[in-house]
C-alpha cells in the first residue's frame, strides 16, 4: 500500500473533535409523566447520560466515525500495488495494422485490445508518465509523457485500425530510441504478432484470434475474344477445412459464383471466363463471415488500353510461351535469334540472346544474357542456389516464393536499375529505366530452375511484362492500404483531385512533383481526376487489404508470450472506491435516524 498524498493524514485531529462534540452533545425531551415515574425517569436519564454509554448506543457515530476516517483515506489518494514494481515511465504501444481487425476471443482484436489498455492507465500509480504510440505501417506518438490518465484513456478510445500491414522493426526502433531517455521504464505492447524485444524491458499481450480465415490474396484479368478471362487466388488460412461461395462482380453488377473448397492452408486459382469488358473495375467477394472480413474482397481496374506488342527472340521457351498465352492483351510475335523484323514493337524479349545492335525504341527484356551489351555486363556461369526475393513492385505477390537455379550468370546491375532476386549476393535479376528505355534482365535459364513449376511464376512474368509496356502516367493500379500513391500529373494539370471509396474528396497540389497520396487505409476502387482546362482526366486504382495481415492464425514460435489477461505493473487505486463507500454509509446513515427519530418527528 502506497499514499501519494500522506498530508491529508492531518485531518485525523478531526476525530477526537468528533467524539468530544458528541460526548458534550445532550438531548433533553419534554414529556408529562405521572409524579412517581419522573424520578425514575430521572434516574435513567442520569445513567445513559454518561459517556461511554451514550457512545456505545449512539450507531449513527459510529456510521459517522467511519465516513470520516474513509474520507480522509481516499485525500491520501491510497495506490495498491498488485504485481511486481512501479515504473514512472510507461510505454503503451497499440498495433493498428489490418490483422487487428479480426475476431478476437469475444470481439474484435482492437477493441479488446483497447479495453485492457484503459484498465492498465486506470491501475497505474499516481504521476506515471504515459507515452502511447500506435504501430501500423508508420508508428505514431500520439501522446507523449502525459501524467493525465483521462487524456491518455479518452485517446485510446478514438484509436481505428488502419488496414494497412504492420512495421515491427519500424516499431522497435522508434521504441528504443524513447526508452533510451529514461532510468526506468516498461514497454507494454498489445499485437496479435509475435514481436522480438531484444533487450528492451517490455512485455507483449498478446491477442488471441477466435475464428479461422479465408483470404483473397489476388486478382488479374486477361483479355480473349473482347471478353475478359478473370483469376481470383484464395487461401485458406486456418486450422479447418473451408467451403467458401466466391462471388465477381463487375462494378456493382453480380457476374458470376464459384464454389471452392479449402483443406487447411491450401490456395488455389480460380478462373472467371466470358467478363464483360465494358466494366471499368471488377471485384471478388467470399460471401461467408469468419475471423477477418476486411480480406474477403478485392479489388482490380480493367485496363481499357490496346494490346501491346510484344516480341519474343528465341529458339525455344515452353514456360514463357505458356504464360503469354494466357495474357490476352497482348500480341505476341515470335522469331528465331538474328532474325528480327523491322516492325516497331512496344517489348523485345531476347531469351538465351544478345544482338549485336540493340533497337533503340520499345523496352528490352534479356533472359539468361550469354554477353556482355551496351547496357550491363555479364559474369561468367556459376552454380547456383536458393533464389532471395527483392521487396519492389514487379515481385510484388512473390515475396514467399521459394524456388531454386542449378545455374546462373551473375548480372552487374547499372545505377539506373533496381534488383529483383539474388542468389549468394549476386544479383540474377534487375529492372531499371535508361535514357527513356525501360530495360529488364533475368541471370538464368528458366528450364534450369523450379521456378516455373510454382504458382508465382505466372504472377512474377505478368508483373515483369506490365512494368516493361506500362504507358500509363501510374506505373501500377494495384496498391494495397497504407501504401502511398505515387501520382505523376498530366502536361498543365490544374488541379488533382482524389475521391476515396466512401466518396471523401482530397485535393492535391498539382505543383511539380507531386507530394504521394497517402490516405489509402480503406479498401475499395479510389478515383484519381486531374483538372486540365475544361477536361477531367480520370484514372482509377484499386487498394486492396495487404496479405500479409490475413494470418491471424495464434503464434505458436519461440518468443514468449505473456498471457493476455495478466500485466507486470499497476495496481489499483482505491480512491474512488472509497469514496463509493463514504457515498453507501451516509446512506446508510440517513435509512438509520429515519427509523430511530423519524417516527417522533
Amino acid at each position: 500500500m502506497k499514499f501519494f498524498s500522506p498530508m491529508a493524514f492531518w485531518f485525523l485531529i478531526l476525530i477526537p473533535v468528533l467524539i468530544f462534540l458528541y460526548i458534550l452533545k445532550q438531548r433533553f425531551e419534554e414529556r408529562q409523566v405521572p409524579s412517581l415515574y419522573l424520578w425514575h425517569q430521572v434516574l435513567m436519564e442520569a445513567e445513559a447520560t454518561s459517556p461511554f454509554q451514550r457512545l456505545k448506543k449512539n450507531i449513527l457515530f459510529f456510521i459517522q466515525l467511519f465516513v470520516l476516517l474513509l474520507g480522509i483515506i481516499a485525500l491520501a489518494n491510497p495506490f495498491l500495488r498488485m504485481k511486481n514494481r512501479d515504473y514512472q515511465n510507461v510505454i503503451i504501444v497499440m498495433d493498428i495494422s489490418g490483422s487487428m481487425s479480426g475476431i478476437g476471443e469475444k470481439e474484435v482484436k482492437l477493441i479488446e485490445a483497447k479495453k485492457k489498455a484503459e484498465d492498465l492507465v486506470d491501475s497505474l500509480a499516481y504521476g506515471s508518465k504515459i507515452t502511447l504510440i500506435t504501430a501500423a505501417n508508420r508508428c505514431k506518438v500520439e501522446i507523449s509523457n502525459s501524467q493525465n490518465k483521462k487524456e491518455v484513456i479518452n485517446k485510446i478510445r478514438d484509436i481505428e485500425a488502419t488496414n494497412s500491414a504492420g512495421n515491427v522493426d519500424d516499431a522497435y526502433s522508434l521504441i528504443r530510441a524513447i526508452a533510451d531517455q529514461y532510468d526506468s521504464y516498461k514497454v507494454i505492447y498489445f499485437t496479435d504478432k509475435a514481436v522480438d524485444f531484444k533487450e528492451l524491458n517490455a512485455e507483449l499481450i498478446y491477442m488471441k484470434s477466435r475464428q479461422d480465415n479465408v483470404s483473397l490474396d489476388y486478382i488479374a484479368d486477361t483479355l480473349k475474344d473482347n471478353q475478359l478471362k478473370v483469376l481470383v487466388r484464395a487461401t485458406n488460412r486456418g486450422k479447418n477445412h473451408r467451403s467458401s461461395e466466391i462471388c465477381l462482380y463487375g462494378e456493382d453488377e453480380l457476374i458470376s459464383v464459384a464454389e471452392v473448397d479449402l483443406s487447411p492452408g491450401e490456395t488455389k486459382t480460380i478462373y472467371f471466363d466470358n467478363v464483360p469488358r465494358d466494366k471499368e473495375y471488377i471485384y471478388a467477394e467470399i460471401t461467408e463471415k469468419d475471423g477477418l472480413l476486411e480480406d474477403n474482397i478485392i479489388y482490380s481496374v480493367i485496363k481499357q488500353k490496346d494490346a501491346s506488342k510484344i516480341l519474343l527472340i528465341t529458339e525455344k521457351n515452353i514456360f514463357l510461351e505458356k504464360v503469354f498465352a494466357a495474357m490476352k492483351d497482348i500480341e505476341l510475335y515470335k522469331t528465331n535469334p538474328g532474325d528480327i523484323p523491322e516492325d516497331q514493337f512496344d517489348l523485345y524479349i531476347f531469351d538465351g540472346n544478345v544482338p549485336e545492335k540493340l533497337p533503340n525504341e520499345g523496352s528490352l527484356l534479356f533472359i539468361n544474357p550469354n554477353k556482355d551489351n551496351k547496357l550491363f555486363k555479364v559474369r561468367s556461369e556459376a552454380n547456383g542456389g536458393k533464389v532471395e526475393i527483392v521487396p519492389h513492385g514487379v515481385t510484388k505477390y512473390i515475396e514467399n516464393s521459394d524456388f531454386v537455379i542449378a545455374k546462373f550468370r551473375g548480372l552487374q546491375t547499372p545505377y539506373w536499375a533496381n534488383s529483383l532476386m539474388t542468389v549468394k549476393d549476386n544479383v540474377i535479376a534487375f529492372v531499371g529505366e535508361h535514357n527513356g528505355q525501360k530495360v529488364g534482365a533475368v541471370g538464368f535459364d528458366f528450364h534450369n530452375s523450379d521456378f516455373p513449376l510454382t504458382t508465382e511464376f505466372p504472377i512474377f512474368i505478368n508483373n515483369l511484362i506490365s512494368y516493361l509496356v506500362e504507358r500509363d502516367s501510374f506505373a501500377i493500379t494495384q496498391y494495397e492500404c497504407g501504401n502511398p500513391i505515387e501520382i505523376n500529373p498530366l502536361p498543365e494539370t490544374e488541379k488533382i483531385f482524389v475521391i476515396n471509396p466512401i466518396k471523401k474528396v482530397y485535393e492535391l497540389s498539382s505543383k511539380f512533383p507531386v507530394k504521394p497520396f497517402e490516405e489509402t487505409y480503406t479498401p475499395g476502387i479510389y478515383k484519381v481526376s486531374q483538372k486540365v482546362g475544361d477536361k477531367e482526366n480520370i484514372r482509377l486504382l484499386s487498394v486492396n487489404f495487404p496479405i500479409s495481415e490475413s494470418d491471424i492464425s495464434d503464434y505458436s514460435g519461440e518468443v514468449n508470450l505473456k498471457n493476455n489477461s495478466t500485466m507486470s505493473i499497476g495496481g489499483l487505486n482505491l480512491a474512488n472506491y472509497l469514496i463509493i463507500a463514504v457515498i453507501l454509509l451516509l446512506v446508510l446513515e440517513w435509512i438509520v435516524y429515519l427509523r430511530l427519530y423519524g417516527s417522533r418527528y
